[in-house]
């Protein structure tokens, strides 16, 4: 396993048009095939599969960053996909109060909006959001001793104020990241244990290598497309 396997982009328009290439033709994308997870038993295919991930906000109070490991290898990351440059964006020192809401936003406390990992036939993952001396929670959930701190399909309560409870996170452990973007949110076991999934959240979508992949003219063609149709699909998504 190597850290060539992930690529991050920081310019909105290169990333969408990778991620928007991505969903072109749904029917070659796939779906989950027997045996292969997608959610909080685990990050598995059977096939080597790439999956594009857009960041889409922080609310939480710790300075975190989103890695990837292998399911047997906690100690050792395999890729960074998002890392916050500061706790949360109207503190520049990190001390200000909860009045300011915790928020971190794109180009202010992460700095890339896309990032793509290939994740290797029959190789197990899983997703750990890192919160350095305040401890790092898993996708899967066995490795949190049995408690689901990532909600696949849904950004919690994101639309409520920080800590509040999320009350139906059982709704949400697992989803099909092929064809439409899927929403992923993350609960940091901070202020209080609050399980609001709000403190990461962010998009993906997957595509296998074996799919065959557009002509560059036709890719092209379709750049004035590409930030529409991600948009329409997550709000599909959302929906």
């Amino acid at each position: 396993m190597s850290l060539k396997n992930i690529t991050t982009y920081a310019a909105p328009l290169l990333g969408a048009t990778l991620a928007f290439s991505t969903a072109i033709a749904p029917a070659e994308a796939g779906s989950l095939k027997s045996g292969e997870e997608f959610g909080t038993n685990g990050i598995l295919f059977t096939e080597d599969t790439t999956v594009t991930f857009e960041f889409n906000q922080t609310y939480g109070k710790f300075q975190s960053a989103l890695r990837v490991f292998q399911a047997g290898d906690l100690n050792n990351a395999l890729a960074t996909l998002f890392e916050e440059t500061k706790a949360y964006d109207a503190a520049p020192d990190q001390t200000q109060g909860k009045a300011d809401d915790w928020i971190g936003s794109l180009g202010n406390t992460v700095t890339n909006q896309f990032a793509q990992f290939t994740f290797l036939a029959n190789v197990e993952y899983t997703l750990g959001l890192d919160s350095g001396s305040d401890g790092t929670v898993y996708s899967t959930s066995s490795l949190n001793g049995g408690t689901q701190r990532t909600l696949f399909g849904s950004h919690g309560s994101i639309s409520s104020d920080d800590g509040t409870t999320f009350t139906n996170a059982g709704d949400f452990t697992s989803i099909d990241p092929f064809n439409d973007p899927v929403a992923l949110g993350f609960d940091d076991a901070g202020n209080g244990d609050d399980m609001d999934y709000q403190d990461m959240t962010l998009y993906a979508q997957a595509q296998r290598s074996t799919a065959s992949v557009p002509e560059p003219s036709l890719t092209l063609g379709l750049i004035g497309l590409v930030a529409g149709g991600w948009q329409l699909r997550r709000r599909r998504q959302d929906a």
